[in-house]
């Protein structure tokens, strides 16, 4: 068994497990051009300009290869002349006129080719990331529970930028250098078989050398990119906990593990670029090798009388032309293999399927009720069952108050209401029709929500509590903001209703949270509504200020409540009582205070604390 490195940093980079895809029967030509076509398919809006630029490409390589023919056929003339007699000045001339013009058209070309290559390169970015984006707003909380937000966003903004790369760059230049290459070899055979044939002896090793360097090349690209959004994820942790770093004197620590995923990223990807240093190598000699061969062979050919001068220059010319685009492709495959690696992490997330997605024929909901049945519900984020065997039914308009110990299942419940989950067996009516048969956009339009943490988007705080009703009017937004008690301090704020809140409504008080998060539900006006400790970030004060607008808000629709104090949920039509995932007790409080059971027993904790001033859970 080999030892491990003995440095730090190698040992972790040593013992790091590698990220790389199974193939499953696959290879990685097979991915390769699935990937690449569905690249193309996704960029189709950029077709035209993909086009032009191929033209321009086309033209680019005519000029190139007519080049050196043009030169050799100067000194075909030039030799006649000398010799023979026979050239004249004009056939010189046009000869110089038409080279003249071959480097007046190739630049001009090769600019156009570049920028409309540009073109389709940063569109196509821009296409991939909004499918993209689109797909991961269709992915469940169940994916985001197991993936890093940071580790999403390298893949959605790192990888997806090579994209720009592969079409602009590598595919552009790698057509120009095959056609290029191509057309030296008809030209070369035309001029003389038997020299043209010696310079296909290096070919087929370079070939052999591009086979090898995209087999090891590529996936150790792969698994530095892998490195790059760890990284990425950590940083993004990091900066998100910014606070309990510097409260808890972290500093340092924290320095030190990100320097670690630094150089573990730096390691990988130098170890990648090594590598590919030597197979450039390898091709350099190869491609210098050939034109060797070239000299050699047409020199010996020259001296017996059996090629011209002008016919070795050409020859000369055209290998140039030869291995300067093989050498270029040689460059570029380091692109291409760093952009192939960025495909892989692209569509692995694309290809993530939804767990909670719309039936074939998915209806949509109309005029709801309000009527919500839970039938035999059974549900498990792991092996350990949340819970089990859930009955019950709440009627249009009905307030139910879901009350319970940690982690009994109380915000399970709730957020399978909306689909954010989907039961392992039983099922849930809104109506009396499954959820799972209506669509989640008709779905989730039926349904307010505010919770315990609170999230604003970057913006004024009319955009925040407009934003689940983008056309409604100042004038609504101020009576949803009047409704929850949120007015006055609003318009205390520098710029009122106008005033920018900061990241996640940084510069509000939890309190104004809440009641910004009310006013938005308010204005939503949706028949069902989910209260998940909605009171959680007020104290006592604030709490009896928005009271009246939580009284308002849920008059005429049918609610579910999660608090954490009695004086929210006392007044409930109904009290669920949770117990190890199934209902140990139902009714009003009353009802469940004379039982004198579960129900009882937090009650008196819960009244016990608020006493002291410690808020605990019922």
């Amino acid at each position: 068994m080999i030892a491990p490195p003995p440095c730090h940093l190698c040992r972790l980079l040593y013992n790091e497990k590698r990220d790389l895809p199974k193939l499953k029967g696959e290879t990685w030509g097979d991915i390769t051009l699935r990937h690449m076509t569905r690249l193309l398919i996704i960029s189709r809006n950029y077709w035209l300009w993909m086009i032009i630029a191929l033209v321009a490409m086309l033209g680019v390589t005519a000029a190139t290869l007519a080049g050196p023919w043009l030169i050799r056929s100067l000194i075909n003339t030039i030799e006649e002349g000398v010799i023979y007699g026979t050239a004249s000045k004009s056939q010189i001339i046009n000869i110089s006129l038409m080279l003249l013009l071959i480097h007046i058209f190739r630049p001009t070309l090769r600019a156009l080719q570049v920028w409309a290559a540009h073109v389709a390169g940063w569109g196509s970015v821009a296409a991939a990331r909004k499918v993209l984006y689109e797909h991961l707003q269709r992915l469940s909380p169940k994916y985001y529970a197991s993936t890093q937000t940071g580790e999403i966003m390298s893949r959605a903004i790192h990888d997806t930028s090579h994209f720009e790369t592969l079409i602009a760059h590598v595919i552009p230049e790698a057509i120009v250098s095959l056609l290029t290459v191509l057309g030296v070899f008809i030209v070369l055979f035309s001029i003389n078989v038997k020299s043209a044939v010696y310079t296909l002896i290096p070919i087929p090793l370079i070939i052999l050398t591009f086979i090898f360097y995209n087999r090891y090349v590529r996936p150790l690209f792969r698994y530095a990119q892998a490195r790059l959004g760890d990284l990425n994820a950590t940083l993004h942790d990091n900066l998100s906990g910014i606070r309990e770093i510097q409260g808890f004197t972290q500093e340092e620590r924290e320095a030190e593990f990100i320097g670690e995923r630094i150089m573990i990223h730096s390691l990988a990807i130098t170890k990648a670029v090594s590598i590919s240093a030597c197979f450039h190598g390898g091709i350099d000699f190869f491609a210098g090798l050939g034109t060797v061969l070239v000299i050699l062979i047409g020199g010996l050919m020259a001296l017996k009388g059996q090629m011209s001068i002008a016919d070795i220059t050409g020859f000369l010319l055209y290998i140039t032309s030869l291995y300067e685009p093989v050498t270029r492709l040689n460059q570029l495959n380091e692109s291409l293999q760093q952009s192939l690696a960025a495909s892989d992490r692209f569509f692995e997330v694309l290809n993530t399927e939804p767990d909670i997605h719309d039936t074939p024929n998915a209806i949509e909901l109309k005029k709801v009720k309000g009527y919500i049945a839970f039938v035999d519900v059974d549900f498990n984020y792991g092996e350990d069952p949340v819970l089990k065997n859930i009955n019950l039914n709440i009627q249009p308009g009905e307030t139910i108050a879901l009350v319970g110990p940690t982690g009994v299942g109380k915000t399970t419940m709730a957020n399978l209401i909306p689909r954010f989950y989907d039961p392992n067996s039983g099922s849930i009516l809104i109506d009396g029709t499954d959820i799972r048969n209506v669509s989640l956009t008709s779905l989730r339009s039926h349904i307010s929500m505010v919770l315990q943490d609170v999230f604003l988007f970057t913006g004024t705080i009319a955009e925040n509590i407009a934003y689940g009703s983008p056309d409604a009017t100042l004038e609504q937004i101020i009576k949803a903001a009047v409704a929850a008690e949120a007015d006055d301090f609003i318009r205390e704020m520098p710029n009122g209703y106008d005033t920018h809140i900061g990241e996640r409504g940084v510069r509000l008080s939890g309190g104004q949270k809440q009641r910004l998060a009310i006013a938005r539900a308010l204005l939503y006006n949706a028949p069902i509504l989910i209260l998940d400790e909605a009171t959680s970030a007020v104290d006592t004060k604030t709490e009896a200020k928005i009271a009246a607008a939580l009284e308002r808000l849920m008059v005429g629709r049918t609610t579910i409540v999660i608090a954490h104090r009695l004086s929210t949920i006392r007044h409930a039509d109904r009290i669920i009582v949770l117990d190890k995932g199934k209902i140990a007790e139902e009714g009003t409080h009353e009802e469940l205070m004379n039982l004198g059971g579960l129900y009882t027993k937090l009650v008196t904790v819960n009244v016990s604390t608020e006493l002291s001033g410690v808020r605990r859970t019922p």
